[in-house]
């Protein structure tokens, strides 16, 4: 007996959407007693989750790093804070998450802000992290950090200049594709500024690499500016013109 197969008796293959867990830590409201225990906890709830391949929502997760930070620095353990949170940074790098390592680095950047030998550090490696994951907005926040410092500690260097380029890429990216950028960093804590914000800040950015280079390379350098001057009057902003005009004008003397 032949069975006439028609749409009534055709069963159709049930598809079940996965979507990853995302879960929620939970700080304990009484005082921490012991902070090694403390972290050694919070390191083995991490690591057990991500190790799933499942999440943490970041507020949570920034949350009771904060606490824990706060406790370390108040017990005089800064270098133990600093220890600790950059071996679990480096962990959760190897298990694939780099927007909870990029929170750490972000924390120790913040904590560590009197020693500049220690943000120079903390900053590379968080600029590695967000390089490996294509993260334009905290390449852009990492090489602004370091940016900072070799402004001070190295002006007009090669080495400051490189570190311009790379946020000037960054900048150029987000402003360029603000949702892709969005997109990326929307599982962050922190929200991301007004596509304007960081068209203002690629601007300066160009200004300052003119500066460096306007002897060496005056062609390049006035393309820079040029560019950042179209960039300024585009969204009707007068930041900077007046210096930009008076940069051309001694470059094309």
């Amino acid at each position: 007996m032949k069975i006439k197969l028609n749409k009534e008796n055709i069963s159709k293959p049930v598809i079940k959407k996965v979507t990853a867990k995302i879960h929620k830590l939970h700080t304990p409201e009484k005082e921490v007693v012991n902070i090694d225990n403390a972290f050694d906890a919070f390191e083995h709830q991490v690591t057990k989750i991500v190790s799933k391949k499942e999440d943490i929502e970041p507020s949570t997760f920034t949350d009771s790093l904060n606490k824990l930070f706060d406790k370390f620095i108040s017990n005089n353990k800064i270098e133990k804070m600093n220890k600790n949170c950059t071996k679990l940074a480096e962990k959760l790098v190897g298990f694939g998450n780099g927007k909870l390592a990029a929170i750490i680095y972000s924390a120790l950047i913040k904590a560590n802000s009197n020693n500049p030998e220690l943000v120079e550090q903390f900053a590379t490696n968080g600029l590695a992290i967000a390089k490996r994951f294509h993260d334009p907005v905290h390449i852009m926040a990492r090489c602004d950090d370091l940016r900072k410092i070799y402004s001070i500690k190295s002006p007009n260097s090669e080495k400051l200049l490189r570190i311009l380029y790379e946020e000037k890429r960054a900048l150029n990216e987000i402003s360029n594709n603000y949702e892709g950028a969005k997109n990326r960093f929307n599982s962050l804590s922190r929200k991301m500024k007004p596509v304007e914000n960081y068209k203002i800040m690629l601007a300066a950015i160009k200004i300052q690499i003119a500066k460096i280079i306007k002897s060496s390379k005056p062609k390049d350098a006035i393309q820079e500016l040029q560019e950042s001057y179209d960039i300024l009057t585009k969204i009707e902003k007068g930041k900077y013109t007046e210096e930009i005009e008076k940069l051309l004008s001694e470059l094309k003397k």
